[in-house]
């Protein structure tokens, strides 16, 4: 078996994970720095904070159909073992697979909203999880390195506890947070 070489720099990992996930998708259904409220047909406007995930995975919600969430729902059966992978190679699952894709986000812009990080501020990655969460059926965190990972698993940890001792309720269920190298190969 050869040995997996990973990009060296976050744009070349991006423009990887960009270039494998549309063999997976469709070459429409990836979009690199997507910002969230570009081409919206529905109340989310520019006029609202208005983020750029470093990589969406469609379909799109972008419009008032209500049928829109029928067609992620879709693709997240369609593509159950693809997402089952993801999930086996995330960090700090609990519960099971299924449990994971009832809880995912209900009304989410796209399918998979994958943020690359590589910040080292941690308020910069709650930003991220939080936007991953929000907007994604399921958010997808990819550390860049070893302290973003470790940074990363903390918060996630904080936000369980804090649900766990009902300060909040669980506003990260849907979000995954898989190391680099793992996703990278889970791709492909």
């Amino acid at each position: 078996m050869s040995r997996i070489h990973l990009p060296r720099t976050v744009k070349t990992y991006q423009n990887s994970v960009c270039n494998y996930l549309k063999t997976i998708f469709g070459e429409n259904n990836v979009k690199k720095e997507w910002n969230v409220a570009k081409d919206s047909r529905d109340d989310y406007t520019r006029e609202l904070y208005s983020p750029r995930l470093d990589v969406a995975v469609g379909p799109f919600n972008i419009c008032k159909d209500p049928y829109a969430n029928d067609d992620i729902s879709s693709i997240i059966t369609t593509h159950e073992n693809f997402l089952r992978k993801i999930w086996l190679n995330s960090e700090l699952k609990t519960g099971s697979f299924s449990n994971f894709i009832h809880d995912k986000n209900k009304n989410p812009r796209c399918l998979l909203a994958i943020e690359i990080e590589n910040s080292g501020s941690s308020k910069h990655m709650l930003g991220n999880i939080a936007n991953v969460s929000i907007i994604g059926s399921i958010g997808i965190v990819v550390p860049f390195n070893d302290k973003q990972l470790s940074l990363c698993k903390r918060i996630k940890a904080y936000v369980t506890f804090a649900t766990k001792v009902n300060k909040i309720s669980d506003v990260f269920k849907n979000v995954l947070i898989v190391n680099k190298k793992n996703f990278f190969l889970n791709i492909r």
